[in-house]
């Protein structure tokens, strides 16, 4: 609404529309609206921006999970750094404008984060640069990080949805130390995720996303009972060969599992 010259007020075009119906006028706010579909389209530029950005961490902590099974601390210990920078520096601060997008992708790049951070540690425990080192003959350590221990700051949902997803890595490293006739390592993996699954069994009622996930939590604890069971079985009848119906491909193992 401006001023006319005479004093008066008196609408004028730059402030209203006029759109006129059965006798009737409706003014629609100009201003508000250019200032609501700004905002609109820096909110979708945002999300746009984030979903690449999760993307990205995403496949950092795929691959650093896919490196811990060939061996390869040293690049999976970059990866899983180079992820927590990308929370740190590139999406919380989206998310501090956001808090909305908190939800959907980044849930996801925490969750496969917190896995890879997870075998990381079970892997080669506390003193992880030594053990490490050492990783060609190195048994897995058997250690599981508390929340308060992983450097991102996480929700619970986050956090046992890794702790859920770590069992099927577990389950594949255990088929790969049963073909070397490792069973003390095939005992920690099966104590491993036996402990996992109790724990969250205890704890009653649990987030949706991880209830949706103990059926495959179980199944991969049976599997491992069975990856030992024939392990002692090779050991009692002389057998030189580990031969198990639980393949790493197998769907109980490897419903998150990509190496891309």
């Amino acid at each position: 609404m401006k001023i006319n010259e005479d004093g008066d007020s008196k609408p004028v075009a730059d402030d209203i529309i006029m759109q006129e119906g059965g006798g009737m006028s409706l003014a629609i706010p100009k201003k508000e609206i250019g200032e609501i579909r700004e905002r609109t389209d820096h909110r979708d530029k945002m999300r746009e921006s984030l979903i690449k950005t999760c993307r990205d961490g995403q496949k950092a902590a795929k691959q650093a999970i896919f490196a811990l099974h060939r061996g390869d601390a040293a690049r999976a210990a970059k990866l899983l750094n180079d992820v927590e920078n990308c929370v740190t520096n590139d999406l919380l601060p989206m998310l501090e404008e956001e808090p909305n997008l908190r939800h959907g992708s980044f849930a996801g790049v925490l969750e496969e984060y917190v896995e890879g951070k997870l075998f990381y540690t079970w892997l080669y425990g506390d003193n992880h640069e030594t053990n490490a080192g050492n990783s060609s003959n190195q048994r897995a350590v058997g250690k599981i990080l508390l929340m308060s221990e992983i450097p991102l700051k996480l929700s619970m949902e986050d956090y046992f949805g890794g702790l859920c997803d770590l069992t099927g890595e577990i389950g594949r490293y255990a088929v790969s130390r049963g073909t070397v006739r490792d069973k003390e390592s095939v005992k920690v993996c099966v104590d491993s995720s036996q402990s996992i699954y109790m724990t969250l069994k205890m704890l009653g009622k649990l987030p949706r996303n991880v209830s949706k996930k103990m059926t495959t939590l179980s199944k991969s604890v049976d599997k491992l009972d069975r990856v030992l069971y024939e392990q002692s079985l090779m050991e009692m009848t002389g057998r030189k060969e580990f031969a198990t119906g639980v393949e790493v491909g197998n769907p109980a193992f490897d419903s998150n599992f990509t190496g891309d």
